[in-house]
């Protein structure tokens, strides 16, 4: 049989055991021991919070602030960090008869800071480009909310903790699982604070910090959920599916939160400038009740645990309870592959799944998330009303004066010059197009757009010229100069779908 030896600090022999696992005196007494002060600070903390948000509201309504970009970046980078670091204050000081070192917390917040910025966020945002598809459709955002999003944020947290505190002695009571992965989350939620602040070079000062003191919040719950697995996983032995079971949760709520706070608040935070209203609080005061209910229930939960080892009827320690650790960490790590292939699907689905069509003698396919926008004048007009704007068209005119290709651009390019200002080819090539000799153009030019009594916009364009059985057809990409280079490889696979 394996040496009794104490499973925190490893060297001292083990009297006691609590869900398979050998403890010495002092820390069977620290493990079965209930730190009601960490559950008050959470709360507190809460309320805080949302006292916070209200005095940063008041103020900008009051005092109005127009501050030049450099002054509004800095002040936005501030307010980015003082929630997750309330949040911290209010714990160590209501905690503090019962303090877990502040090194230690402040370094899961680093690194969970850290490993979002280097990890988390370059997954989500740059790799799977989760801003462009997320909420194309009902399934695509469920999926896409829970299995990527929910599942890295669940991960990077799962990893802060699991890989530089949980077989350190200072993981020594039942709540350090909570408040290790509250730290680790807030830093997470503190990442994402920053890139918004710094993508959007600063936002109405109210709104903003409504934004963030919701993100922070969220993550608190996400954390505490979390934690939860870990601190009952340092202390016990569980089965391999526990730790698990506990990323996918997370995961589920993360994704159901975000979900949810997209209904709530439908619209946007105007950025880099006054708000010109005050801001909807909706998702506010979920992230607040959903901070407090978890608390409330992980608390209970512990508590219930505490009070099932304090029985006595605890199963026989495990002869290498450290292999079941390894074993448990390998599954975790398993099912955080799994959720990255189901958010590949999804992505794969959202981004590259396209719509058929067969009208007029033209058959192709355009992108699903793309809406039939098609006008009086058009063969096909196919709209992405979810991200770009962008335009795909098709259209014929009769041909009888027998023009060749350039003669048809000469003709489009006086119409245009005629309804737009600026218009200007800036390339012409010749190509092909179903197998069709065709003439390509760029242009551009500015909308004023003076029925709809928006702000002028620079238009981008590509238009493919056929001349075939005495009409001309024009198969055009129009979009904005940023977006370009995002949707001509859509337009591409659009071109080379098509037959007539």
């Amino acid at each position: 049989m394996a040496a009794q030896v104490c499973c925190v600090d490893h060297q001292r022999a083990g009297t006691q055991t609590i869900g398979g696992r050998w403890f010495c005196d002092e820390h069977y007494q620290k493990a079965t021991h209930m730190r009601r002060g960490a559950f008050r600070s959470g709360v507190l903390a809460v309320v805080g919070l949302l006292v916070f948000v209200a005095l940063v509201i008041g103020l900008d309504q009051v005092l109005k602030p127009d501050l030049a970009i450099t002054p509004l970046l800095l002040v936005g980078i501030v307010l980015a960090i003082v929630p997750a670091v309330l949040w911290l204050i209010f714990f160590y000081q209501q905690d503090r008869l019962e303090p877990e070192p502040v090194g230690h917390v402040a370094r899961m917040f680093v690194l969970g800071l850290a490993l979002a910025g280097a990890i988390g966020i370059p997954i989500t945002d740059q790799l799977f480009r989760v801003q462009d598809w997320l909420f194309r459709d009902n399934l695509t955002a469920i999926l896409g909310s829970v299995f990527l999003i929910g599942g890295v944020e669940a991960f990077i947290i799962y990893a802060t903790v699991r890989y530089f505190i949980f077989d350190l002695p200072e993981f020594d009571e039942r709540t350090d699982g909570v408040i290790y992965a509250t730290a680790a989350a807030l830093g997470y939620a503190t990442a994402l604070n920053l890139q918004f602040i710094l993508n959007s070079g600063g936002g109405a000062l109210g709104g903003a910090e409504v934004l963030m003191v919701e993100v922070a919040l969220a993550h608190a719950a996400f954390g505490g959920l979390l934690g939860y697995f870990l601190g009952r996983a340092r202390l016990e032995q569980e089965p391999i599916w526990w730790l698990p079971l506990g990323l996918a949760l997370t995961a589920v709520l993360n994704g159901a939160f975000n979900l949810l706070r997209g209904q709530l608040e439908p619209g946007s935070i105007s950025i880099g400038g006054q708000a010109s209203a005050l801001p909807g609080v909706g998702g506010l005061i979920a992230a607040g009740a959903l901070a407090v209910v978890v608390a409330v229930i992980v608390y209970a939960l512990i508590n219930r645990d505490i009070g099932r080892s304090l029985s006595g009827k605890q199963p026989a320690a495990t002869a290498d309870a450290a292999k079941g650790d390894r074993q448990a960490n390998t599954a975790t790590v398993g099912t955080f592959v799994v959720l990255l292939i189901v958010a590949a699907f999804a992505w794969n689905s959202a981004v590259n799944s396209t719509t058929t069509f067969e009208v007029s003698g033209f058959k192709g396919a355009y992108p699903s998330y793309f809406g039939d926008a098609t006008a009086e004048g058009d063969v096909l007009r196919a709209t992405d009303t979810l991200g770009t704007g962008a335009e795909f068209i098709i259209a014929t005119r009769a041909n009888d004066s027998g023009l060749d290709a350039k003669g048809i651009a000469s003709q489009l390019g006086g119409e245009r010059s005629t309804d737009y200002a600026m218009y200007k080819v800036t390339d012409t090539a010749n190509t092909t197009v179903a197998g069709k000799p065709a003439l390509m153009q760029s242009f551009a030019y500015i909308d004023p757009q003076s029925l709809t009594g928006a702000e002028p916009e620079v238009k981008q364009g590509v238009d493919y010229i056929v001349v075939d059985a005495g009409r001309a057809v024009m198969i055009t990409l129009l979009t904005t100069p940023d977006d370009l280079p995002n949707v001509e490889p859509l337009f591409a696979r659009f071109l080379n779908s098509l037959s007539f």
